[in-house]
């Protein structure tokens, strides 16, 4: 995003960590345990890399480390993180209402949040501090799996008590859930975002909140908001999830595929710098700059500026569509679109029109920007309609931003 400020040259930084969330592990060595000692190792790999600070100081974990919160679940997730783990390095982690508390309620184990205190010896509700910066992470309540009157007070207590010590400074926040109506997933259409917080993290512009649960990707434009306050979601390290139009739980294939975290940066300025990984190759998928004090007035990611700087994407000058003819279907093959603006491109949307241009049938496929690879081209499956004279095809980017569309005339005897 050319617009956008980019990590300055002189940026050095003093205190780095890692978040990821939704790791869903279901036993000792499954795929899950090897995707977050990956995680662990590649953080470590990346900070020894550095020309100046070689430090992680904390890996913190969004919630959903397991799968059903069973003994054995937390067991796999400690283990795993012990052995990866080194003397330097904190652990910070909270437990959702969710799959780490999966029987909560059902009659069998009523709640997770015993076994990972007995297991990692690690508190719910967290609030301390490394190199002189807050972190706050709130795990879901004892009585009902959600969120208590005495934790709302608590989060007050410790949200004022970290603007009163550094003023000037970022205050990290970490629950699983989104804030309600801030990063895409959030929306209670999408049904991944909650109302417990908002009023209490609204006044406090300086509040970097962390969080998963939708398991959204985090290198889409959207999972960055910025209101009252700055929210990021955090991706998962297990599977994707998306929201399309009208569409939510969407599922496409390689939603799998992924295992998404970021690595922070902060440097003496309070310049944060937040990379967003896929940990699966190594490689960077985004990078965004925060300035610290906090002006809302100036924040450059609100959803209006980001959807201002927005372009749409770019099909190659000699793209083509490939048109079968399945019987119930035409199977649309176009060539990959390019970003026009450094976003990802999000989908290709296809659309079967008559003579006069009218749509008839539509169906979109999902460009595959969870994780990094070269994929030269991408395939839709239209239904047919009679009276079909053309199909088109078009890149559209998060923001419904649309390419000149590819089209491919159909014969009048198909």
């Amino acid at each position: 995003m050319s617009d956008l400020e980019p990590v300055p040259a002189s940026f050095c930084p003093f205190l780095r960590f890692c978040i990821c969330s939704d790791l869903h592990i279901k036993e000792a060595g499954d795929d899950h345990t090897q995707r977050l000692r990956q995680l662990m190792e590649t953080t470590y790999a990346l900070a020894q890399a550095h020309p100046a600070y070689k430090n992680v100081d904390a890996f913190l974990f969004a919630g959903d480390l397991t799968n059903t919160g069973t003994p054995a679940q937390f067991h796999a997730f400690w283990d795993t993180v012990q052995s990866a783990l080194q003397p330097e390095t904190k652990v910070l982690a909270c437990v959702p209402r969710y799959h780490d508390n999966w029987e909560f309620g059902k009659g069998g184990e009523k709640t997770g949040l015993r076994h990972f205190r007995e297991i990692t010896g690690l508190s719910t509700d967290t609030h301390l501090t490394l190199g002189g910066l807050h972190f706050i992470a709130v795990s879901t309540s004892e009585k009902d799996c959600y969120y208590d009157r005495k934790q709302k007070r608590w989060l007050k207590k410790a949200l004022k008590e970290a603007a009163k010590d550094n003023p000037a400074a970022p205050v990290f926040v970490m629950q699983h859930e989104h804030v309600r109506n801030t990063v895409y997933g959030s929306t209670s259409f999408d049904g991944w975002g909650l109302t417990h917080f908002t009023k209490i993290l609204a006044k406090y512009p300086n509040v970097v909140h962390f969080s998963g649960h939708s398991h959204y990707p985090l290198n889409d434009p959207r999972s960055i908001f910025q209101g009252d306050f700055t929210a990021i979601g955090t991706g998962a390290l297990s599977y994707a999830e998306f929201t399309v139009g009208g569409d939510r739980t969407v599922h496409p294939p390689q939603c799998e595929t992924i295992s998404q975290g970021w690595i922070i940066e902060v440097d003496k300025e309070n310049t944060v710098v937040l990379r967003g990984y896929d940990f699966l190759s190594g490689d960077s998928l985004c990078s965004y700059v925060l300035r610290f004090p906090a002006d809302k007035t100036a924040f450059p990611f609100t959803p209006a500026r980001q959807k201002a700087r927005s372009a749409p994407p770019e099909f190659p000058a000699d793209a083509a569509l490939q048109l079968e003819d399945n019987a119930d279907a035409y199977r649309v093959t176009c060539p990959s679109a390019e970003s026009g603006d450094g976003f990802p491109v999000f989908l290709y949307r296809a659309e079967a029109l008559d003579a006069s241009g009218k749509v008839l049938e539509n169906a979109y496929t999902l460009h595959e920007y969870w994780f990094t690879h070269e994929k030269p081209f991408y395939t839709i499956d239209l239904p047919k309609r009679q009276n079909t004279r053309a199909v088109t095809v078009r890149a559209e980017n998060a923001y419904g931003m649309a390419s000149t569309p590819i089209t491919k005339e159909v014969p009048s005897d198909v």
